[in-house]
């Protein structure tokens, strides 16, 4: 019998789609057939290489009867899928079949790890190994068997603005894949340790399982279990995985040893020489050790992140506030979804130049637990802080509750020495209800020693609820910090302030194939308020009504077209400091400066954004926006003079050969005066970035970016005379700024696998008085680096 269910199944790996149907171990996930009798296979001697002909696949599971859930909810997959499923002693298996009427338009390119999913077809494989329905590995292959991998945690906020599903992409685990293009679609290997993942310590156990199909052509997406819009947590519309049993990773334990050497070169402040510095070299060291399958811990020592792709450069000319930047770095990506908080108390690149780390991360029965500790060094520090460290510990704990709910606390400790430190301590709530409201509460506070004998205190409060919906959503919330609240681990935009937010979205959905697939208004209010004049009844002092339309048309094209008005209205004790004229001169007319508020109440903009997903091998976006917009102090914060914003962004990924891929992206800013038409700041960003992929693991990228930023001296509007800041010693001009630089990079990788890494690069910083004359170009700074690492895996 195993032998007839072996031709079957290779006879159907090398036919069309119109094959008989498959073995009756099947799974039809259309008819609600969810719970699947997992097939265990003694001896599965399998090559992972895209060809599903080894004997084992004759036993596994197969999941079929796929339906579209985007754009589309409920109807029948436009493109068969068949999923092959099976365990052995030591790992989880994955046969897929992706069936296609059209296999010329399959979407595939040979890309670097994490980087094919924005253009490519697609198949995502979701496994909830404590059965929770809080967090998942996510495993997802292209038609050439490129991996994507990453965590899906509820209560993250997608990259979409909603759309989206709320992965942590930045984790890499070790697993195998392949795919095959054919002339009825593509096929796909996957291999998946035990030790690869977490999981309980049962000898008979489920998990959850949900495997996803993306259609890049038309910007479908297909399940095997059903998904709709209409509940707030995709992981409870699973399936399930039953009778795994005996699963034993054995020992777990991984030693990655660096070695990297390099030569830099740097601009001396005070000659303008540009010097290059000695080789040198550095060892660096990462260890894992599985305590349980669901308890591990992780330490560093040195560790290097010279292969981190430098960030994409900020529009900054105007930017009242800091601006943020995602984590990059590998050993801080490891379980950091235990850290995932409604407000970002543990933001980990405030860790800056890391000695060594360690973590344990994990879960215990029903608690998610986690500790991450650092010793950061110091740099730029004055005489009395040299050879002194920042001590970092994190500590995170969280309860399960019901089916979806969980109930959080976390403590941060930043110390420099005895009178310089930082400390949070909070709790946390996410509580789902009627399948499709959420609730998330936080409460924190923090105490933080400036000064030998001095210390600030303060608290953090937010409230929000979100109601899920295919058709209607909306949510709300406050979000409260006091003016002496600091959370020096974490990133909070604002302190200080309180803010009300409400908003309403509705989408009507087109038939199946019809041009416009989906359309709908989102309408939502912010208010912004200073923390004692909310709470004392008082006016705000910001507030914004935002009216977006926003239009999904078929073949993976969406335009968004959003209205905005604003207000601005800041009391007169909010510009203290701040003069028309210089008050240490003598012969002055200073006088303090409050701009007419009437000039911020009225502030109407415009955007325009549009993205396509695909049109033939080039995927690309462009946005425009208009609106009017105050000129910022930016160390008051405070509105200064009235300005016209126009803002172009365009960007283009355009695929030549399936290897060969470039970046094209150009973003310009500019802001222009209203009292008398003149240029305030202008800022210019051009990007272009190339890779070559010789195979999965080979490859070349190079990325050159031009950064050119100018802004003018602030003034009084009224007079023109130039505004100064004082303090209790001096007072200084508003003087604008101007920064030209060239950033460019190459990089020559080899990346088998995660850790397992050959890098050769070089980068170099430029600077030039003119903007884009290519002339007087200066070295500011630059490095050659070499690095070699291999991750052991016992």
């Amino acid at each position: 019998m195993k032998l007839l269910l072996a031709m079957s199944l290779l006879v159907g790996s090398l036919s069309g789609p119109g094959d008989p149907d498959p073995p009756s171990a099947a799974y039809d996930g259309s008819a609600g057939e969810t719970d699947v009798s997992t097939p265990r296979v003694l001896t599965a001697d399998v090559d992972v290489n895209g060809v599903l002909d080894e004997p084992a696949w004759a036993e596994a599971a197969v999941l079929q009867g796929f339906t579209q859930y985007d754009p589309s909810e409920g109807t029948p997959a436009s493109q068969r899928t068949e999923v092959l499923v099976f365990t052995t002693s030591d790992a989880i298996y994955f046969g897929i079949r992706a069936f296609d009427t059209d296999p010329r338009r399959i979407r595939a390119t040979l890309a670097q790890r994490d980087n094919a999913t924005e253009s490519d077809d697609w198949v995502r494989i979701i496994l909830d190994t404590f059965d929770d329905q809080r967090r998942a590995y996510v495993f997802t292959v292209n038609p050439l068997g490129v991996q994507h991998d990453g965590l899906w945690i509820e209560g993250k906020s997608s990259r979409r603005g909603g759309f989206g599903d709320p992965i942590d992409d930045n984790p890499d685990f070790i697993w195998d894949s392949s795919g095959r293009l054919e002339d009825w679609g593509y096929a796909v290997e996957v291999r998946v340790p035990f030790k690869t993942m977490r999981f309980r310590r049962q000898s008979v156990q489920q998990w959850g399982v949900q495997v996803v199909r993306n259609i890049q052509r038309f910007g479908y997406k297909e399940s095997w279990s059903p998904i709709t819009a209409n509940q707030a947590n995709k992981l409870t519309q699973a399936g399930k995985l039953l009778e795994l049993q005996d699963l034993n990773p054995g020992l777990f334990m991984e030693i990655n040893p660096e070695v990297t050497g390099k030569r830099l070169g740097v601009e001396d402040s005070e000659t303008g020489e540009f010097i290059h510095e000695n080789a040198e070299g550095s060892f660096g060291l990462n260890f894992t050790y599985g305590v349980t399958p669901n308890l591990r811990f992780d330490a560093t020592y040195n560790p290097d992140f010279s292969q981190v792709e430098a960030d994409a450069g900020q529009i900054a000319v105007n930017e009242r506030f800091a601006i943020f930047f995602p984590e990059k770095r590998p050993f801080f990506l490891e379980g950091t979804e235990i850290f995932n908080l409604p407000q970002q108390l543990v933001y980990t690149r405030t860790i800056v130049d890391p000695l060594g780390g360690a973590k344990l991360t994990g879960k215990v029965g029903g608690f998610d637990i986690g500790y991450l500790g650092a010793v950061d060094r110091l740099a730029d520090v004055d005489d009395d802080d040299a050879g002194r460290n920042v001590f970092v510990n994190l500590v995170r704990a969280r309860r399960d509750l019901g089916r979806a709910s969980n109930l959080g606390l976390i403590y941060t400790d930043r110390t420099r020495s005895r009178d310089l430190y930082n400390r949070v301590g909070g709790a946390d709530a996410r509580i789902v209800f009627a399948r499709r409201y959420t609730v998330e509460l936080m409460g924190a506070g923090s105490i933080t020693g400036d000064a030998p004998g001095s210390s600030l205190t303060g608290g953090l409060l937010m409230a929000k609820i979100n109601r899920s919906g295919r058709n209607l959503s909306f949510g709300g919330g406050l979000e409260d910090t006091h003016p002496d609240f600091r959370a020096s681990s974490g990133f909070l935009r604002r302190i200080g302030d309180t803010r009300l937010q409400g908003e309403v979205r509705y989408n009507w959905w087109g038939q199946p194939g019809a041009l416009l697939e989906r359309w709908g208004p989102t309408i939502e209010l912010e208010g912004y308020w200073d923390h004692d004049a909310f709470w004392g009844g008082q006016g705000l002092k910001e507030g914004q009504l935002q009216a977006r339309f926003s239009t999904s048309f078929r073949g993976n094209v969406s335009v968004w077209i959003t209205g905005t008005r604003e207000i601005f209205d800041y009391g007169a004790e909010k510009y203290d400091g701040l003069y028309v004229g210089n008050p240490d001169d003598p012969d002055g007319q200073a006088r303090p400066f409050y701009p007419d508020q009437s000039l911020f109440k009225a502030m109407n903009g415009l955007r325009i954004f549009s993205f396509v997903g695909g049109i033939g091998a080039v995927r690309g976006r462009l946005g425009f926006t208009w609106k009017e917009t105050p000129i910022f102090d930016r160390a008051l914060r405070v509105p200064v003079e009235a300005a016209n914003s126009f803002q172009g962004e365009i960007g283009a990924t355009v695929y030549p050969t399936r290897s060969l891929s470039t970046e094209l992206g150009f973003r310009y800013l500019q802001l222009a005066r209203q009292s008398d038409g003149s240029r305030y700041s202008t800022a210019t960003i051009p990007r272009l970035r190339v890779q070559y992929q010789f195979t999965k693991a080979w490859y070349l990228r190079t990325i050159l970016e031009y950064g050119s930023q100018e802004a003018a001296d602030l003034r009084d509007p009224e007079s023109g005379e130039p505004l100064y800041l004082c303090g209790d010693d001096d007072c200084d001009p508003r003087d604008g700024a101007t920064d030209n630089e060239l950033y460019g990079d190459v990089l020559l990788g080899y990346e088998p696998s995660p850790g397992t890494v050959f890098y050769v690069g070089y980068t170099r910083q430029m600077k030039e008085t003119d903007a884009f004359r290519f002339r007087d170009i200066n070295a500011v700074a630059d490095g050659l680096f070499v690095k070699v690492s291999y991750r052991f895996r016992l």
